[in-house]
């Protein structure tokens, strides 16, 4: 005797009460003898777990016959290593010795080069720097109408400090040519304005004049003894110095002529001589005057440079200054000098991870110093030619002298550079290193590893066969979600005929694409796969409305929402045993009966029903918020047939099981003439209930139906399932807006605004749903605003600094009364904008603040860089509570008329979401580009790049039919009605509507909300016209707007 125990569970999957007294569904699994059993012997998820066991131990015994492969294998691994050992050892070790050694070569050719071409880069920028310096002094004396020598450049310092750094100088000096009869006058000049030009560079050097010391003036060319400065001897022409880079210390330096020193005067004349060339003078351990540039000042320049001091080499070059700016046949006016440290002029040459290139710079004044490149670094080795004489003949010269006119080599008095550049051991080192030796040790070391060697290929072999085993069952697990398990073990058992599993995988393959030959289906298949089942219930299920539903929406919002769908329908089917035929379009097709025979095929199919309908009911429910209004009223409409139906296999391309016979037409037919979640079943199903003790499930449906094909058909009903707008796990309370939210503004009266509708309530839960999709859309766009705020505010200070106050300075408001005519003045000095803008609401009307330009902030690649992910954004509870009421606000301002209702604006807001979404905006992908970014952002107007545009066109979109009374603007002007009276017969609706919202907005209990929409005038300003211009576009008969 068997105990018979019944486990007793609503349909539902929530634990719900409503349907207790009539649920005459149990889940209780039983068999046809009406004996219950135990649900978790035919677990699916234990089932599948033993198939798989079964696939894997099947693949285990097939890769036995394949061991004599790892036997071969062992062998040639074995033979490999020993010829290994023995030849590698002997026959590579001098080849990577040579091998090293052309590296070396190769490696210091292309350094040298490097180092060579950098070189005379930075020559030719220190040269493109001192032309431009003088050219640039020539024309600041012509645009400024001063004479030479009597010449003075404010800002010099501002210039000259500019292309020191951009030539790698030290020292910029100016020094005016002065003929003999005009001594007396420069002096003069000179006596009245050298204080002044020596403070002014000081100041912006520096800031202030504390360094200077306003000592050491000479009122004469001067020229430099032990003792100080003395006058110069009398010449022809005299060159004084006058502007100095970085600013000098006293005004020593002042007047000194460089004629008075040998060397210097030597390039001087050089100059003069060669007209344009950039000429050097012999290279000098410190070329900063004393009273120019303190010693402690230049060697603060050097520590920056590593292992660098004030006492290493330095050149000065000169290069003369012509009176008119390009033309080098025009008079000479001055000449200008730098001072170069060359520890600084070697720095970069080479890349960080290279060292020890040598460098010998000589020149033609018999003098020469030793530098050593460690990557961008250049430290000074010492006088006179260091390098290794070892690497001689890796010698590569590099000219540095880079004059234009053949006659400076010949033309005396200035030295001409060149640079000569070796390897050291170092840098050979480099490319030597331990790899043949390493080598020989890894060939010997081959031997000690030889055991451990075939451990590690027993384990790969190890590893080969269990990934095997997981391809087979993978393979397997596609082949099992193709056709049902019956099937599948028929197919593979027929192909088990041929011994060869090669010759049976390839018959498979031939079977299912259908390219199977006569030979082949005499010997290793009996026909085709296919059976009759006699006892199955076929069922159809179509999502009612789906079709308009998808039509607005984007194809990846459909697919998300059908795999959801349709895959938590499989999860159900595998626990209910049933098995899923297909999906087409939107139907789910499903059987039972097959191809697995049980005689209860009609309950489980009923049961499976049920759990989808509910299953529906909630995921539409979770799905609107991110696919939008409607997707809550989606569902299901469910027909059942039960009768013979024949299965099986078709070969061919994309083959499937599938089922043939009247049960399936008959099935959609049912489906096709049921009602929207409701259960519809035949008469066979009916009958097959009763057989199995469910008769009580169902009801009869009155009259009959309309079958094509079929004529007039009996149907039932399954009861217990609840109809469209039901929710199945609540206990029957519906989710209401609360009527205190519905009341109107009180503002209605004051802003002259006529309503013809009481205050009331929503439409229940379809309203609320449509009011948390609206908040959950605007509450996205708030965060964005926030977020670019927040970028805006890091690019610019000035941008959060009125963040914690609207307005707060005196503003002047001009308005024009259309009414009256007249215009009215008024002044506001503490009160806000929106406090002004409210109490003066009375004196204008929305369509008189229509713009035909709204200005919409400028792209700024900065912002889009620093903005956060508007998603991490955190919005306050209180302004999102606030964003909820205001919505809910808005929905009860709604009348209930056929078209200007809540439920019409709130797809017009779902169809300017789209059409942003549709909209390409600039952000981080295209701010690499900036020219295609601004491009972008200038396409689109600016609109998609500023979040609070886009949240006024979205909000206008929501209020733009508010208290809408149902009837065109002419039908109110000719009934005379009040509210056309106020607005002028003009845009009456759109615009009672603009004042009924804004007033909504501008109440006290949403000043947390408006903050967080704008924080300055300016911002407030576009908000308004926005939404004002939004709203009243669409009023499309108006002419004068239509020409806006």
């Amino acid at each position: 005797t068997t105990t018979t125990t019944t486990t007793t569970t609503t349909m539902m999957q929530e634990p719900t009460k409503q349907l207790s007294d009539r649920s005459i569904m149990k889940d209780e699994e039983e068999d046809e003898e009406g004996r219950s059993y135990t649900k978790s012997a035919s677990d699916p998820s234990q089932q599948a777990e033993e198939d798989s066991r079964d696939e894997m131990e099947e693949v285990r015994n097939a890769a036995k016959h394949e061991t004599w492969n790892v036997r071969v294998w062992r062998l040639l691994v074995t033979g490999a290593l020993f010829i290994t050992a023995v030849c590698v050892t002997a026959t590579t070790y001098s080849f990577l010795q040579r091998k090293q050694q052309d590296n070396f070569k190769t490696a210091f050719k292309q350094f040298s080069r490097t180092v060579g071409d950098a070189a005379i880069g930075q020559q030719k920028d220190l040269r493109v720097a001192f032309r431009s310096l003088a050219d640039n002094l020539s024309a600041f004396a012509i645009s400024t109408n001063q004479t030479w020598p009597r010449f003075r450049m404010p800002m010099f310092e501002s210039y000259a400090g500019y292309y020191r750094e951009l030539s790698h100088t030290e020292t910029f000096a100016v020094y005016r040519m002065v003929l003999k009869d005009e001594l007396d006058e420069y002096i003069d000049f000179v006596n009245r304005t050298y204080e002044e030009v020596v403070a002014e560079s000081h100041v912006i050097e520096r800031g202030n004049t504390e360094m200077l010391r306003p000592v050491g003036y000479h009122p004469y060319p001067s020229s430099p003894t032990p003792n100080g400065f003395v006058p110069d001897k009398e010449r022809d022409a005299y060159f004084p110095s006058w502007h100095f880079s970085p600013a000098p210390l006293t005004y020593g330096f002042i007047n000194w002529n460089p004629l008075s020193v040998d060397d210097f005067g030597a390039v001087v004349k050089a100059v003069i001589e060669l007209k344009n060339e950039t000429l050097f003078s012999p290279v000098r351990k410190y070329v900063g005057i004393g009273v120019a540039l303190s010693a402690e000042d230049h060697e603060a320049m050097h520590s920056e440079l590593r292992d660098s001091t004030a006492e290493h080499p330095h050149s000065i070059g000169f290069l003369p200054i012509h009176k008119y700016p390009g033309d080098y046949e025009s008079p000479l006016v001055g000449i200008i000098s730098c001072g170069m440290a060359w520890d600084r002029s070697l720095q970069q040459l080479l890349p960080e991870n290279v060292d020890g290139v040598v460098i010998v710079i000589s020149n033609t004044c018999n003098q020469a110093y030793t530098y050593e490149i460690d990557g961008g670094d250049a430290i000074f080795m010492g006088n006179g030619d260091l390098h290794d004489a070892k690497y001689h003949n890796y010698r590569v010269d590099v000219d540095l002298a880079l004059n234009d006119n053949p006659k400076s080599a010949s033309t005396p008095g200035h030295c001409q550079f060149s640079m000569h550049v070796y390897p050291s051991k170092t840098f050979e080192q480099a490319y030597n290193g331990w790899t043949p030796v390493i080598f020989a040790i890894v060939v010997g070391v081959t031997f000690v590893g030889v055991t451990a060697v075939f451990f590690i290929y027993d384990m790969f072999v190890q590893r080969r066969n269990e990934k095997l085993v997981e391809n087979a069952a993978q393979s397997n697990a596609i082949v099992s979600s193709l056709f049902p398990t019956s099937i599948r073990d028929r197919i593979i058992a027929k192909n088990g005929k041929s011994k060869n599993a090669q010759k049976r995988i390839a018959s498979l393959k031939n079977f299912l694409s259908g390219e199977i030959s006569s030979d082949e289906a005499q010997h290793n298949f009996d026909g085709p796969l296919a059976d009759l089942f006699l006892e199955t219930t076929v069922m159809f299920a179509d999502i009612a409305g789906f079709t308009a539903w998808s039509s607005v929406r984007e194809p990846s919002q459909v697919f998300t929402f059908l795999e959801t769908v349709f895959s938590s329908f499989d999860q159900i089917a595998k626990a209910r045993r049933v098995f899923k035929v297909e999906t087409v379009g939107d139907c789910y097709v499903a059987a039972t009966g097959i191809p697995e025979q049980r005689k209860d095929h009609a309950v489980i199919m009923v049961r499976f029903a049920r759990d989808i309908l509910t299953r529906m009911y909630k995921l539409t429910k979770d799905l609107e918020i991110t696919h939008g209004p409607d997707t809550g009223d989606l569902s299901l409409r469910v027909g059942l047939h039960s009768g013979p139906v024949t299965a099986g296999v078709l070969r061919g391309d994309r083959c499937r099981f599938q089922l043939f016979g009247d049960t399936m037409n008959t099935a959609s037919r049912i489906e096709h003439t049921g009602e929207v979640g409701r259960i519809h079943v035949s008469t066979e199903t009916a009958e097959a209930l009763q057989k199995c003790g469910k008769g009580k499930w169902i009801i009869r449906r009155h009259g009959t139906v309309e079958a094509k094909g079929k004529g007039d058909i009996q149907t039932y009903w399954i009861v217990n399932t609840f109809e469209k707008g039901m929710d199945p796990s609540s206990s029957g309370d519906r989710s209401e807006i609360d009527p205190q939210d519905c009341i109107l503004p009180n503002s209605q009266l004051s802003l002259g605004v006529h309503s013809s509708r009481s205050p009331g309530t929503t439409q229940g839960e379809r309203h609320s749903r449509l009011i948390n999709w609206n908040v959950e859309m605007l509450l996205i766009i708030i965060r964005q605003i926030v977020a670019r705020r927040n970028a805006m505010a890091m690019v610019d200070a000035r941008a959060g600094s009125n963040a914690s106050s609207l307005i707060s300075k005196q503003m002047t408001f001009h308005r024009q009364n259309s009414g009256a005519g007249g215009s009215q003045h008024h002044s506001t000095t503490t009160a806000s904008l929106e406090d002004y803008m409210s109490a003066s609401s009375h004196l204008y009307q929305p369509l008189d603040e229509v713009q035909e330009i709204i200005h919409l902030p400028e792209f700024s690649t900065k912002a889009i860089r620093k903005q956060e992910d508007p998603g991490d954004v955190v919005i306050s509870s209180i302004v999102i509570e606030q964003l909820r009421d205001l919505v809910t606000s808005i929905a009860c301002m709604y009348r209930n008329n056929a078209f200007h209702n809540f439920e019409h604006a709130s797809h017009v807001t779902m169809s300017v979401v789209k059409l942003f979404s549709r909209i390409v905006a600039p952000d981080l992908d295209h701010v690499a580009d900036n020219e295609l970014a601004r491009s972008l952002h200038d396409h689109t107007y600016g609109i998609t790049g500023d979040p609070l545009t886009q949240f006024a066109v979205i909000l206008s979109a929501l209020i733009h039919d508010a208290d809408h009374p149902g009837v065109p603007n002419t039908q109110l002007i000719k009934e005379g009605s009040g509210m056309a009276d106020v607005y002028a017969n003009k845009s009456i609706a759109e615009q009672n509507s603009v004042d009924l919202a804004w007033a909504l907005l501008m109440k006290h209990q949403y000043k947390d909300l408006r903050r967080a929409l704008y924080v300055s005038e300016k911002e407030f300003r576009r908000f308004r016209q926005l939404v004002v211009n939004t709203v009243l576009a669409t009023d499309i008969m108006d002419k004068d707007l239509k020409q806006l």
